[in-house]
């Protein structure tokens, strides 16, 4: 019976010690692609992979029906008035891509937005201050394919092409069957007040381009700042919690054999 009590004991240790890894290990990153979801303007492809600092978008198609064909998102929490840093590389691996980066609440109030034109082959990099002008509740990275036709279609098209400043006639994603692989490295949001589910990142970026088209606020590079809260937890951590507690599991198994 002791025995019996211990390999439980053991059990439980592990499950308990899987389960909170995979919870720590669990990226906050969300994505849609229009095709998967029989919306066939939109792209068809999948995000290969994911971290807290970024993610990767293969497409086999960016699509026709707008940069929301394809999108990938996350929650935060953002108050307007307060400043916030949002940092980041984008790159294409096929072709050229314009990508909107948009806060907004479900009401599409915009707290940012920024069209970033992306050349084939190559990556930019955005570090960027900026003044919330809404409260929000999602970051959403709008990758699919954009021609700058979506006005009285889509419910944000007439905000999101004030933001280029070359008007929606210089949003062209050249071919709708084009495909590619956007990626995001060096990924981080951060805020004066920890309110946020952002990331913050230690990943440097060289050739920093904070002239983008469509930029919303201010850029300081030099703003200081406490990292947004992100709910996210290092592995170390997590797995160095998992072993106490099933440490105290086999602890009190014992307690109870004597």
């Amino acid at each position: 019976m002791k025995s019996l009590k211990k390999i439980a004991a053991v059990v439980a240790t592990l499950a308990l010690t899987v389960g909170m890894t995979a919870n720590c290990f669990a990226a906050s990153w969300q994505s849609y692609f229009g095709v998967n979801e029989a919306w066939f303007e939109g792209a068809e492809g999948k995000l290969s992979s994911q971290s807290a600092t970024g993610w990767t978008a293969d497409m086999k198609t960016i699509g026709w029906g707008g940069c929301w064909g394809a999108q990938v998102k996350q929650s935060v929490k953002v108050k307007k008035g307060e400043e916030y840093t949002i940092k980041y590389t984008l790159s294409s691996s096929k072709c050229d891509k314009w990508v909107f980066v948009k806060i907004a609440d479900k009401k599409e109030n915009f707290a940012y937005g920024k069209w970033v034109k992306i050349k084939k082959g190559k990556s930019v990099s955005v570090n960027e201050t900026f003044k919330a002008t809404a409260d929000s509740d999602t970051l959403t990275f709008g990758i699919g394919g954009e021609f700058g036709d979506r006005k009285g279609i889509d419910k944000d098209a007439t905000k999101r092409y004030s933001y280029a400043s070359g008007g929606a006639a210089s949003l062209n994603d050249g071919d709708p069957t084009y495909s590619t692989t956007v990626k995001c490295t060096g990924f981080s949001f951060e805020g004066k007040s920890a309110a946020s589910t952002g990331t913050n990142s230690t990943d440097t970026n060289t050739n920093t381009n904070t002239n983008t088209t469509g930029s919303t606020g201010t850029t300081n590079n030099n703003t200081t700042s406490t990292t947004v809260a992100t709910g996210d937890f290092s592995p170390m951590a997590c797995g160095a919690a998992a072993i106490l507690a099933g440490v105290a599991l086999v602890v009190f198994a014992r307690k109870r054999e004597a």
